[in-house]
This record gives C-alpha cells, sequence and structure tokens, in this order.
C-alpha cells in the first residue's frame, strides 16, 4: 500500500519558543510522509514566521491567512493535499512516533475514519509525570463515534486536539467556527457523519499549560461564543441514533456554570436549564439536583 500523507496544519499569530518545539516534534516524527502548513495570522507575516523559527524544510508550507484560528484552519485545510489531517495549536507536541502508530492501525482496519490517541498535559517538560484520567475511553479499541460520545459523558472527559488525525474526505463540507470551544464543535461536525473511530492507548501528544492558553474565559463575549458551540454541539449530536448522547451535554453544562461565576454568574440561570434538562433526559432523576447545589455552592 503507498504511503499515505498527512497534512498537519499549526495556525500561529506570535512567534513564541514553544512554537518552535511544536514545529520540530512533527519534523522529528518517523513517519515521513508528511506536510506542515503553518497558518500565520493575527498580523503575523511569513517572513517573521520564517525568521523566527530559521528552519528549512521542504515540507513546510507557509499561508498568510485571514485573522483568527478558525479562519487561518480553514485556508490551511482548503490546500491541505494529504489522506490524513492533523490539526495543532502553536503550543502542543507531538511523540515521534505518532504518525506511526496511528497510520500503522489505519492501514489495518481501513474502514476506520478517525484515530484518536492518549495525550499529557504539560508545563515546561513534556517528561514531566501526568497520569491520564480518563481510561475507560480506551478500554475499546475500535468503536462507532456514538460509542465515543457514551464514553465522553460516563467519563466526564474530553478529546484533545492534538490527539487526533481524521481522513481528509471526512472533512468534506465542515469548517471551523470562532468559538472558546472550537475543537469540540469541529469533532462533533465529524460525528454527524458517524465515522468508525480507532482508538490508541499510548499517550502520543502534549497539550502545553501556560499563561496564554486560549482556552480561559474572560469576558461575556466569549461566553457568548461558548454557549453558542455548545448549541451547536447538541444539534450536531442529535444525528447520532441509539447511543446516550445526554450525559456528555449534562456534564458539559455542569462545567460551564462555573464559567459563567467566573463572569458574574452571566447568563448562569439558562446553563443551570440546560444542566437539568440534559440531566433529567440521562435518567439522573434526583442527582442532578445534588450536582447543580455542587457547582453552584462550590
Amino acid at each position: 500500500m503507498l504511503q499515505m500523507l498527512v497534512s498537519i496544519i499549526i495556525p500561529v499569530h506570535k512567534t513564541a519558543n514553544f512554537f518552535k518545539m511544536c514545529l520540530e516534534s512533527c519534523l522529528a516524527q518517523t513517519y515521513k510522509e508528511i506536510e506542515i502548513i503553518i497558518a500565520c495570522n493575527g498580523g503575523l507575516s511569513i517572513r517573521e514566521c520564517k525568521d523566527f523559527l530559521n528552519i528549512d524544510d521542504a515540507r513546510i508550507i507557509y499561508l498568510e491567512t485571514k485573522n483568527g484560528r478558525h479562519n487561518a484552519r480553514n485556508e490551511a485545510l482548503s490546500v491541505a493535499g494529504g489522506t490524513f489531517v492533523q490539526f495543532l495549536d502553536y503550543d502542543d507536541f507531538l511523540f515521534a512516533n505518532k504518525f506511526s502508530a496511528q497510520i500503522n492501525l489505519i492501514k489495518e482496519n481501513f474502514n476506520h475514519q478517525v484515530s484518536i490517541s492518549k495525550w499529557k498535559k504539560f508545563r515546561t517538560n513534556v517528561n514531566e509525570d501526568y497520569t491520564f484520567p480518563f481510561d475507560l475511553m480506551f478500554e475499546e479499541g475500535n468503536l462507532s463515534v456514538g460509542r465515543l460520545i457514551e464514553k465522553l459523558g460516563q467519563s466526564g472527559g474530553f478529546i484533545a486536539t492534538a490527539s487526533w488525525i481524521v481522513s481528509r474526505d471526512l472533512l468534506t463540507g465542515i469548517e471551523w467556527i470562532d468559538s472558546p470551544n472550537d475543537d469540540a464543535v469541529f469533532f462533533s461536525e465529524i460525528c454527524k457523519k458517524n465515522p468508525n473511530v480507532m482508538m490508541v492507548p499510548q499517550v502520543l501528544a502534549g497539550c502545553r499549560i501556560h499563561d496564554d492558553n486560549t482556552s480561559a474565559i474572560r469576558s461575556q463575549q466569549q461566553f457568548d461564543l461558548l454557549l453558542k458551540g455548545w448549541s451547536h454541539i447538541s444539534n450536531n449530536l442529535k444525528a447520532i441514533r441509539g447511543f446516550q448522547t445526554n450525559l456528555y451535554l449534562y456534564k458539559s453544562y455542569l462545567y460551564l456554570i462555573s464559567y459563567s461565576k467566573s463572569i458574574k454568574r452571566y447568563r448562569l440561570l439558562e446553563v443551570i436549564c440546560k444542566s437539568v434538562f440534559y440531566g433529567l433526559k440521562s435518567g439522573l432523576g434526583f442527582n442532578v439536583i445534588r450536582d447543580l447545589r455542587k457547582k453552584i455552592l462550590k
């Protein structure tokens, strides 16, 4: 079988040392059939990016795109030539055998269009100790996307963007949107197509924790976008038949209560109502009241 090209898409709006570490981890892959599309946005020019990185490799493609991470990813995806696509943030890290492990398993199970590995969080050194908290998600090697959402609900987990690769064909008609939870929204669009998923129980990606992480919600405007994103997700998951998706949505809205409280309880009643709705649909009964009391009074 011919080697399958993997397109790695990295949006970047400023230069930082961990951006170079991210790129170097891509270039160090033992699986060599890759292209790396660096989507410069937010006023960062290609020249600035090249001068900062000082890396000469024919596999690197530079683009200048519209502002915004979502625009950068969409424009990069439009020129990607790979059979599979890996999306990264500029502060992520890939272990050297990531694509070798995932692509080899896909070759053995070619009806699987998504592969997800374990990942770890780290601050300074990617070899820092970390205990992966969502082992339940990886107890089955091959599963439907509906079963994956069930496991997300049972574990209260999430899927780090750096951990998955996806077939380029599966992304037809899907675009990134401007949202703090853009990765979850995008993945829910993939879920609408009901792909089979290959779970790889190895830590193959790292997610750096630092002060500039974009996942923090600091304003009402950001929270509005976040809730809009979860509205998209809940609508997309309606396409999954025969699986329990309400528990995942319930735990997600419970988590949003903390964000609301941090910005003066903005839209808190709406979030509570969503939590109650999905909790009751999950069959949790009075446990919903117990969970809400803990989150609200915490």
